[in-house]
């Protein structure tokens, strides 16, 4: 079980609320869906994914034409392209199937008409392959819709189509129903059912799993959380080895609920020669909040030579506001030659009262005269 590198992967998040079409009901939730499923997986105790690695679109022209399918296109090819651990693709809104037996996925201009849905819509075949010739390792694909039939013909139903289509080559697939029971999307809720409870596992955990939220275990935990509430019982395709991937911490696990604790139990292992375990519990207070835990992250990690992640957590706990780690990315950025960045990092440190910091901004303002 791990978490994927976040360096090396991308997330694309897609979803639509307001459709002009009368046949297909606005999802107000989707917004939120869409903006904080991307605040945990761009969290330090989630995918910690760079900002510029999660994508996001909630938003579409009223009437949809080439030029939006083509954005969107292009950030799912351009995605595809870049990952090389994981690929994640997320939609949310209403799938339809139709009447040549093929899916499609809303945009707010998608006409229910059955002539027009593929004119209006996104093939999910274009997904799909997208998906089936990435290169990343492991590809994830979630779905928070039904898919509801449109004059398809008797050869075949609903079902059973949707469920060939979610057989995606080397993909991990996860549907919130199955294609003849709608997703809920319950009035007034700040997210729709499927995910909400998403939502609630990632960011609280579970005392049923150890210590990583892996795919197989989100969606046992989704299948026996949403049918006790009354709503349709999710589905999982294509698990193989992906489904041991995880992503986030199980933030119930961890046995110390409070970041200060976290730290002291870190610096203990970190005394007694556990480098492992000390980077586990920095990491957890790093997930907290807790800008002196991702200090020691970088620092530990810079030391177990992964630089990469060193330089990610150190400029974190700079941003959120580590008066060491700003005076330390001052006085790297001044060695390099950057001196309008060390200017910059060493004026924050200095305004936090940090002598160091004050003395060095003053000689770097002796030398730029």
């Amino acid at each position: 079980m791990r978490l994927p590198d976040p360096l090396r992967s991308r997330v694309v998040l897609l979803g639509f609320d307001t459709f002009t079409d009368p046949g297909l009901s606005d999802l107000p939730a989707v917004t939120h869906n869409i903006d904080d499923l991307a605040e945990v997986l761009t969290s330090p105790w989630g995918t910690a994914l760079p900002d510029k690695h999660c994508t996001r679109q909630r938003e579409a022209a009223p009437t949809v034409g080439l030029a939006d399918l083509t954005s969107i296109g292009a950030r799912l090819v351009a995605a595809a392209e870049e990952a090389e651990d994981l690929l994640l693709v997320y939609y949310a809104g209403h799938g339809l199937v139709g009447p040549d037996g093929d899916l499609y996925l809303a945009l707010p201009g998608t006409s229910s008409e059955p002539d027009l849905v593929a004119w209006t819509a996104i093939p999910f075949t274009l997904v799909r392959r997208t998906l089936a010739n990435a290169r990343a390792d492991s590809r994830v694909l979630i779905l928070d819709c039904c898919f509801s039939g449109l004059a398809i013909g008797a050869m075949a139903t609903a079902t059973s189509v949707v469920a060939g289509h979610l057989e995606v080559a080397g993909t991990c697939t996860l549907a919130s129903s199955p294609a003849n029971r709608p997703s809920s999307a319950p009035v007034g809720a700040r997210h729709t059912a499927y995910t909400g409870e998403l939502l609630d596992l990632l960011r609280h955990g579970t005392t049923d799993a150890t210590e990583f939220l892996t795919l197989q275990t989100i969606h046992e935990h989704l299948t026996r959380v949403l049918p006790s509430k009354g709503h349709p019982r999710p589905e999982l395709r294509n698990t193989h080895t992906v489904g041991r991937l995880a992503l986030a911490r199980n933030r119930a696990h961890s046995g110390i609920s409070d970041p200060a604790a976290m730290v002291r139990e870190a610096t203990r292992l970190e005394r007694l020669g556990d480098s492992a375990g000390a980077v586990r519990w920095y990491r957890e207070a790093a997930g907290a909040g807790r800008s002196d835990a991702m200090r020691e992250l970088g620092r530990l990690l810079e030391r177990n030579g992964n630089r990469v992640q060193a330089g990610m957590w150190r400029r974190r706990a700079a941003e959120s506001g580590d008066p060491a780690t700003m005076h330390e990315l001052g006085v790297s950025s001044w060695h390099s030659g950057d001196l309008t960045q060390a200017e910059s990092w060493l004026r924050r440190a200095a305004a936090v009262g940090l002598p160091e910091a004050v003395a060095d901004l003053e000689r770097l303002l002796r030398r730029r005269k």
